[in-house]
């Protein structure tokens, strides 16, 4: 089991912050992604996932992401994902059917991360 490593680094913007996660985002570590998320969410108003070096990823840590994206929504946020060319990434997204041409009906602002996000 690899784990999960989750570096949190700030934009150049102060209200800015970027969350680079590698390794396992699996149930295994869900809790720990979990917590990240939501320090993110209470630090900056624009949280940026990058998950270009994620090497495993299951349907839980696909439903975090789109439940940090409402949460961040709820909250006049911004929130994105980049580096969703990842191979594993996108193979476990599309398996899931989470990719999209249309949020859904949650998504007011058309902001949907699996619409293409901020990519």
């Amino acid at each position: 089991m690899e784990g999960l490593i989750i570096e949190q680094r700030q934009g150049e913007q102060a209200d800015r912050l970027f969350l680079d996660v590698s390794g396992e985002l699996t149930i295994c570590f869900v809790g720990e992604f979990r917590e990240a998320l939501l320090d993110g969410l209470e630090k900056a108003t624009e949280i940026t996932v990058n998950v270009e070096h994620v090497s495993a990823v299951d349907l839980t840590g696909l439903q975090l992401l789109c439940s940090a994206h409402r949460t961040a929504s709820a909250r006049d946020k911004t929130f994105g994902i980049v580096g969703r060319q990842n191979r594993i990434f996108a193979e476990a997204e599309r398996l899931a059917g989470f990719s999209r041409h249309v949020g859904c009906v949650k998504d007011v602002g058309k902001t949907c991360i699996w619409t293409g996000g901020n990519e």
